[in-house]
């Protein structure tokens, strides 16, 4: 087992990601990893995530290689999960799919998963713009009696659109986007977020545990 140390260089570009649920800012060594995030961030089942975990060796054809996974997951029914991303033309290579069924079969023998994303599953749909929409409004506290009038207004009508929730405050359009994407990022309001791109015709209701 080995800790890989993320540093900048002249050809790689690093990104961060601010995540509520690990009180802490990740590191990234790609954009396509950045995505991921938002998935893991907002998904209600993994209770904690990490990035470039601890790595360690597996065997291929004879050699002993060094792997790092992109990421580590605990779920919270206590499963822990490694993860890898790519993007879809790279796992359509022979050679690389070769590699991950070696790699599998050493995270077997450390008694842990590995599975793959591709970016075609990260960007299908509404879903990651949604998220990253949330994630700007993650955080934000300073907002309580318009978040309360909102919420009564939702409870009252049952299920509502945007379109219409505007219609009955008295807010315009650009702070009732800020103060219903702060409630839904705090699990005080629901929209289904991989249906349409958040606008008018979004429907929300109550959040329910």
């Amino acid at each position: 087992m080995y800790q890989r140390n993320i540093k900048h260089s002249r050809v790689k570009n690093l990104f961060k990601f601010a995540s509520l649920k690990n009180r802490a800012s990740l590191t990234l060594e790609s954009s396509l990893e950045f995505d991921a995030c938002f998935h893991f961030e907002y998904n209600k089942s993994i209770s904690s995530f990490k990035a470039q975990p601890v790595g360690f060796r597996y065997q291929y054809f004879g050699k002993c290689l060094p792997y790092t996974p992109d990421f580590w997951i605990s779920t919270i029914d206590g499963k822990q999960t490694f993860y890898e991303v790519k993007y879809s033309n790279e796992v359509r290579d022979p050679e690389v799919n070769q590699r991950f069924r070696y790699k599998q079969k050493s995270c077997i023998e450390l008694g842990i998963d590995l599975k793959l994303i591709t970016e075609r599953q990260l960007h299908k749909g509404s879903l990651l713009n949604n998220l990253k929409l949330l994630h700007r409004y993650a955080g934000k506290s300073k907002c309580h009696a318009e978040l309360e009038s909102i919420i009564l207004l939702v409870s009252n009508m049952g299920v509502v659109t945007m379109r219409e929730l505007l219609n009955k405050s008295k807010f315009t359009q650009g702070d009732l986007n800020k103060y219903v994407l702060t409630a839904v990022s705090q699990g005080l309001l629901q929209f289904d977020l991989g249906a349409k791109p958040f606008g008018l015709e979004t429907e929300l209701t109550i959040a329910y545990e």
